[in-house]
């Protein structure tokens, strides 16, 4: 039960750290949503909360917050 507590808590916290970065990105001048990397979020969640996310976890939490406000395209194929 606590794992599972601990599980939802990491994943609540990298997905609003995910939904803050494109939203600055979305009321920034200079950059835009598109612009938003794993690598920032990796870099962020690092720097704010110190857990370690290696660049696919990075990716899979910004194309679900990327679906979760209607910005994520599916790739031509």
């Amino acid at each position: 039960m606590l794992a599972t507590y601990k599980a939802n808590r990491r994943h609540n916290k990298l997905m609003k750290l995910t939904h803050n970065l494109l939203y600055s990105a979305y009321i920034s001048a200079s950059r835009t949503p598109a612009q938003v990397t794993a690598d920032d979020v990796a870099a962020h969640a690092f720097g704010l909360h110190q857990i370690d996310l290696d660049l696919d976890e990075a990716q899979k939490f910004l194309d679900a917050a990327r679906v979760a406000r209607g910005e994520f395209t599916q790739p031509a194929a």
